[in-house]
């Protein structure tokens, strides 16, 4: 196996345990969708707004009324180069074309790191009239610290949920920036998955509830090693990297908001087909 060869395999072995499952259903894992005042997308990564808004269409439908789609994120280590504005008014816009109502979105973008994300949605949820229950639409790569953070820092919240189910290869697309530099930027992020859960564990978030297997510990030690831009103790190597990174983004642009404007099209002709 090549070195190419054992980056992708660890990666998507990370990538699937480093994870949680959907529990925002009754009935079993993908039953019925339960009733909620609050749907929040999160993260650098356009998917969790269109998952999102075809929750919120689904919850409609079946209760009568569209949670409040809080769209959350303020501008990342990357995503402040991917993209003008914040991650979170980079949501609403993906929501408002996808047909939900400017009334029906909030942005929530004043946060840089999961917690301060968390936390964000927790203080505007404390301050309004309706039971606060709430489900996260979550990338598999964001869903593990998402839901140890909630836990940790925003016990009040009767939270749920949606884990987005794509493969490693389903998730790195150009209009979220992953499949930049042959999936590096991805990379990035698998690789600093295990480190922040334990590092952060007891403090900021939750401990991880399962046992890490020899697997996986060595699948994400390997990604460690070679990505380290959202990891401590930054050299040389890193800022290269970042460097690689940058220009990658400033090559692709064009690719990126093209794929994104086909996703668009691609989830609003599907709703005509289910119409």
């Amino acid at each position: 196996m090549t070195d190419k060869e054992k980056v992708q395999f660890a990666a998507s072995i990370v990538h699937e345990m480093l994870s949680i499952e959907s529990n925002c259903f009754d009935g079993g894992k993908y039953g019925e969708l339960r009733k909620y005042n609050y749907i929040v997308c999160i993260d650098d990564d356009p998917t969790s707004a269109i998952y999102a808004a075809r929750l919120a269409k689904k919850h409609n439908e079946l209760y009568g009324f569209m949670p409040l789609i809080l769209c959350v994120g303020g501008k990342g280590l990357m995503s402040r180069w991917t993209h003008k504005t914040s991650e979170g008014k980079h949501l609403a816009y993906v929501c408002h074309r996808l047909g939900i109502p400017e009334e029906a979105t909030v942005v929530l973008d004043h946060g840089t790191n999961t917690g301060a994300n968390v936390l964000e949605v927790a203080n505007y949820i404390s301050q309004q009239e309706v039971p606060p229950t709430v489900v996260f639409v979550a990338t598999k790569r964001l869903s593990l610290r998402l839901c140890l953070t909630v836990s940790k820092q925003a016990p009040k919240l009767d939270a749920r949920f949606y884990v987005i189910r794509e493969s490693l290869k389903e998730a790195c697309k150009w209009y979220n920036g992953k499949r930049l530099g042959e999936n590096q930027m991805m990379f990035h992020e698998l690789a600093s998955i295990l480190n922040r859960c334990e590092a952060y564990a007891g403090k900021y978030q939750d401990p991880i509830p399962f046992p890490i297997d020899e697997t996986t510990r060595n699948a994400a030690n390997l990604l460690a090693s070679k990505y380290r831009l959202k990891l401590p103790n930054k050299n040389l190597h890193s800022v290269c990297q970042f460097l690689y990174l940058l220009n990658e983004i400033r090559k692709h642009k064009k690719d990126m908001a093209q794929e994104l404007e086909k996703a668009i099209q691609n989830e609003l002709q599907q709703e005509e087909i289910i119409i």
